[in-house]
């Protein structure tokens, strides 16, 4: 049962990292390893976003902790072009090349966009810059070297977009969280004690565009993990519709065709933000939702068909249903996409 057909990620690299998935799963092999292996080959933000899209539901089908870490760098690398500072274009050629992981730290940064929150970080103007305080709850891909993006607001509201160094003076970096899955993401929270950020690494200070011009890519890059696990968890699924498992033949042909027609609903997001033509909030939280469902319930019937094998924690069925249970609680969580959605649609009709 074969979902998607079109491929664009090389096969070596596909069938590397499907060997490597169990190593990274047990936390033995850093998920940071896919960074630098698509680096070195030149496939970090290549071609359009259909074809980045694409590439990260490929690799989210072989192992999402590899996609998890590759989607939250490609994000990072969205920010400092759209940005296309002096400062962000210094830092893009080690970026694309693997050679630094890339920390997204928009997670309240999206929710104040959205009026669910607030951001979490305050910013207070000096001399040349601003001096940044508080704490991100959670962020991957962390490591002194790493490049982090994320926003501060000051006392009179002013909102900025800053990019930092994982080992700036003032930066701590917490101790990876012991996780269901995706342990090897590195992922931690980040305290910031004073840490000066210098003028030319503001982003932005047009918060609202900013956010705005990023957001469609964010919600359909993310949505590729959310398909990828669904496709591989359905497809497995589908192997074992024999004997007493062909009762739920429907079940998993239902579910097949619904993945189905997320892919094609994401593939033609894609194509028209490519085009930049214009894509509704409503469209994108109603495919970021329906594909963040479709990947937990795929991954649960493949569990319940694999049987005992799948309670096994070293089996791919387990490492998929756990890797599925992340995907609701990922910011944004289900509960901010259902709320975010309801909201759209009120404005939509009004």
């Amino acid at each position: 049962m074969t979902i998607t057909a079109t491929t664009v990620t090389a096969p070596q690299v596909l069938a590397t990292i499907a060997e490597q998935a169990k190593g990274v799963d047990n936390n033995e092999i850093s998920a940071r390893y896919g960074i630098e292996l698509l680096g070195q080959r030149d496939e970090i933000l290549r071609g359009d976003l259909l074809e980045r899209v694409r590439q990260l539901r490929e690799i989210a089908s072989v192992d999402l902790s590899v996609a998890f870490g590759l989607w939250a760098h490609t994000m990072v690398v969205t920010y400092l072009q759209t940005a296309d500072t002096a400062y962000a274009r210094e830092l893009l050629p080690e970026l694309l090349q693997g050679r630094r992981p890339g920390v997204t730290g928009m997670a309240s940064a999206f929710k104040e966009a959205a009026g669910a929150g607030q951001i979490d970080l305050r910013a207070e103007r000096t001399e040349g810059g601003y001096l940044l305080n508080g704490k991100l709850n959670w962020a991957s891909n962390l490591a002194d070297d790493a490049v982090i993006v994320t926003a501060g607001k000051t006392e009179d509201g002013e909102r900025v977009l800053v990019v930092l160094d994982g080992d700036a003076p003032g930066v701590t970096l917490g101790q990876p969280f012991a996780l269901l899955g995706l342990n090897a993401t590195s992922s931690a929270w980040v305290s910031l004690d004073g840490v000066f950020v210098d003028d030319e690494q503001v982003l932005s200070t047009d918060f609202a565009n900013f956010v705005a011009a990023v957001r469609p890519t964010f919600v359909v890059l993310q949505t590729s993990e959310c398909l990828g696990v669904a496709e591989a968890a359905i497809e497995a699924a589908a192997q074992r519709l024999h004997g007493v498992n062909e009762v739920l033949t429907d079940d998993v042909e239902e579910a097949a065709s619904r993945i189905r027609t997320l892919v094609d609903k994401q593939e033609d997001l894609a194509r028209r933000i490519d085009g930049c033509e214009a894509v509704t909030k409503v469209e994108l939280l109603e495919l970021r939702l329906a594909a963040a469902e479709a990947a937990v319930a795929a991954a649960n019937l493949e569990v319940r068909l694999a049987g005992g094998a799948g309670y096994a924690q070293s089996s791919p069925a387990s490492r998929r249903f756990r890797e599925a249970a992340f995907i609701p609680v990922q910011s944004p969580s289900e509960t901010q996409l259902k709320w975010e959605l309801q909201r759209a649609r009120e404005q939509q009709e009004g």
